[in-house]
């Protein structure tokens, strides 16, 4: 059975998750991070449902941008250095040596 784990986005990215131009969502690889699976749902800040539809981990953020589509991880920035530069600034280098971890997410269907 999928699990449920609420994870807080800043307002900006969600915006871009909910209009579907940001589908990887970029987290440190925190041990709670790391126990996520395909198939388990995300909580976007408590209200929107979104499912992983596939999980890629990467030692450092240079091998994530060097792997990933920028555009789908930032949008609204323009390219690989942008991005490494945006990553970093999020997170300080002591987090980014446990790993990083692209979540592939997408709306999970209404049921019912």
């Amino acid at each position: 059975m999928p699990r449920v784990k609420t994870l807080w986005i800043r307002d900006e990215y969600l915006r871009q998750i909910l209009s579907g131009r940001k589908t990887v969502e970029v987290r440190v690889a925190y041990s709670n991070i790391t126990r996520l699976e395909a198939g388990d749902v995300l909580l976007l800040n408590d209200l929107h449902p979104y499912v992983i539809t596939d999980i890629r981990r990467y030692p450092h953020f240079d091998a994530l941008v060097a792997a990933e589509d920028p555009a789908t991880i930032a949008p609204d920035l323009p390219g690989h250095q942008a991005l490494l530069a945006a990553c970093r600034a999020i997170y300080p280098p002591e987090k980014e040596a446990l790993g990083v971890v692209a979540l592939e997410i997408k709306q999970q269907a209404e049921s019912g």
